[in-house]
This record gives structure tokens, sequence and C-alpha cells, in this order.
């Protein structure tokens, strides 16, 4: 599993693996209104990412939820080798 940074919503994402062995779940960070704030992003049963505490999230990103899913399982799962290549 990798750490990767993605824009979305005109924000910067910075997502940090909480796994070794397979893409479950990931601490988000954002700057949102000079302040750095962190929330979890976790697979459900179907394989998409959910937050999972959507207080810790600011509002306005709530609706990215899905693209942000969609990049966990895009650079999620990439080892830093095949980043590079």
């Amino acid at each position: 599993m990798r750490n990767f940074k993605v824009e979305a919503e005109g924000a910067k994402f910075e997502f940090i693996s909480m796994h070794v062995r397979e893409v479950k779940a990931f601490q988000v960070y954002v700057i949102h209104e000079g302040v750095r704030r962190r929330f979890h992003m976790q697979r459900d049963v179907v394989g998409d990412f959910k937050i999972t505490n959507k207080d810790h999230c600011p509002t306005e990103y709530h609706k990215a939820e899905e693209l942000l899913s969609k990049a966990i399982k895009i650079y999620g799962n990439k080892s830093e080798r095949e980043v590079v290549q």
C-alpha cells in the first residue's frame, strides 16, 4: 500500500495508508480555512471507500467521497516502483 496525494474540489488531499497488507483504510489530510484537518476513509463491504467520521471532514468535501474513493482504488494499491515506471 502506498501513500499519495490528489487534488479534488479545489483542495489537495493527502492519503496515508493505515494497513500494510491490503487496502482497507486511510487517514486523509486536507487544509481547510488554513487548518490541517484529518478524517478517515474505510473500505465498505462492496469495496468502495467511505468517509467514516463525517464530522471531522469539512462539509464541502462530502460530495467528493466517490471521487476520493476512486483515487484510493487507483493509487492506493500501487507500490512506489509501479508509480515510478
